[in-house]
């Protein structure tokens, strides 16, 4: 679910989504999904969350200082760092024609545990954790090639392949360098025999 799809309720106001759109709008970025739900002492206060092309971003709408005064702050979160989608439904049935999904998605990255059962509230949360794990998933092999905390090799430099085991003539084309000519053989010893027959002589 998109935030142009979202209904006014629950958990976004006027306001909050005008905010939403200004910072999307800064970002030179569209929603791909989108999920509100209440935080804070009476849920007085929303966390959102809008999975976009460039990253997840994770939103706190909450009173500063009063109630009459609100303010949302937005972090992003690249795709390389959400780590962790976990998406848990289960249907089961009430009456013989009734039934209800629940619905349960969990990251790791950032940290998010949140739960429903109302329908709308359900498929808008399917929709984020869809989003999420493609997503994630399709930038999986970035975050694996530069660990945390790790610079990424220059890109002109790139490693020469290892050598095949005892074959020093393989590591040198391997690097690039023409092997010179071999080294001439020393002569074999004199045999026994032969030695044996000079001294008789």
């Amino acid at each position: 679910m998109r935030l142009a799809n979202w209904p006014r309720n629950p958990y976004l106001n006027d306001e909050l989504r005008e905010w939403i759109a200004l910072h999307l709008n800064a970002l030179h970025v569209d929603d791909v999904a989108i999920y509100a739900m209440p935080q804070g002492r009476d849920d007085e206060g929303r966390r959102i969350l809008i999975a976009t092309e460039i990253g997840l971003l994770d939103g706190s709408y909450a009173p500063r200082g009063s109630s009459a005064h609100y303010s949302l702050q937005i972090r992003l979160y690249p795709w390389p760092a959400v780590r962790g989608v976990d998406l848990l439904a289960e249907t089961y049935r009430l009456w013989a024609y009734e039934h209800r999904t629940w619905w349960r998605l969990r990251v790791a990255t950032p940290v998010l545990d949140v739960q429903t059962e109302d329908p709308d509230l359900g498929c808008a949360l399917a929709d984020l954790a869809t989003a999420c794990a493609m997503m994630a998933e399709a930038n999986a092999g970035q975050r694996e090639a530069t660990p945390s905390g790790a610079e990424e090799p220059a890109a002109e430099f790139p490693s020469p392949s290892p050598p095949a085991p005892h074959s020093p003539q393989s590591a040198l084309e391997a690097l690039g360098i023409e092997p010179g000519p071999s080294a001439p053989s020393l002569p074999k010893p004199a045999t026994l025999d032969r030695a044996t027959s000079r001294d008789e002589a």
